[in-house]
């Protein structure tokens, strides 16, 4: 693993500046604990969002060893856009899901700065800006393949959600279990950007395309 890599990508230090700045703001108590679990939620969302928009925008992609219902799909713009659509809806039925769960474990109206959550979003938004515009400059004859595009935002918000999970319905009555959180999701937030996006290496290796079952 080349640190020195690793140490020039400016989306860790985006990261860090915003969690490390949420945890302050909640050691402050500028925040609340449910403040910084609906922020996190919202991360996700704009993580997916983002490969939504990305994927329906490819302009060349693969779909080798690409399949549905074990028939393989062949490249086009139907291809592009069910794919894209597909994962639209299954990231927003899982999202959905959560939120009704984190509004029945959690104050939304009561305890959560609505004002901070949506500048948080803008944040985040900006991040992954950044992180798309770098990709491209990094890799500009990166040729992706759609379904592991699909797969990819799965790697980075289950890790997320375990934590959120844990320190939202665990220990959000409780600074030091919730700060103890904190600390682990901020470290699993730059670890999964780091595995994802292989920041270590050189050039992209090729990866397991996966086989999707609708």
């Amino acid at each position: 693993m080349k640190l020195k890599r690793i140490l020039k990508d400016p989306i860790i230090y985006f990261l860090l500046s915003i969690n490390i700045g949420l945890a302050a703001a909640y050691f402050s108590h500028i925040i609340t604990a449910e403040t910084i679990v609906f922020t996190y939620y919202f991360q996700s969302i704009v993580l997916g969002l983002s490969y939504f928009f990305q994927m329906l925008t490819l302009k060349d992609y693969s779909v080798n060893d690409l399949s549905i219902n074990n028939q393989p799909v062949e490249k086009s713009s139907q291809t592009k856009g069910c794919i894209s659509f597909f994962f639209l809806f299954h990231y927003g039925f899982f999202h959905l899901g959560y939120l009704i769960f984190l509004t029945i474990f959690l104050d939304l109206n009561g305890k959560a700065d609505v004002h901070f959550i949506l500048t948080s979003i803008i944040a985040f938004a900006i991040g992954e800006v950044m992180l798309v515009v770098r990709t491209k400059m990094t890799y500009p004859n990166k040729i992706p393949n759609i379904g592991s595009m699909m797969f990819t935002p799965y790697l980075r918000i289950i890790p997320m959600h375990l934590f959120i999970m844990a320190g939202g319905f665990i220990g959000h009555h409780n600074p030091i279990v919730f700060s103890i959180f904190m600390i682990l999701k901020i470290i699993s937030d730059v670890i999964m950007h780091i595995v994802v996006n292989k920041t270590w290496k050189e050039k992209e290796e090729t990866i397991q395309k996966p086989i999707i079952q609708i």
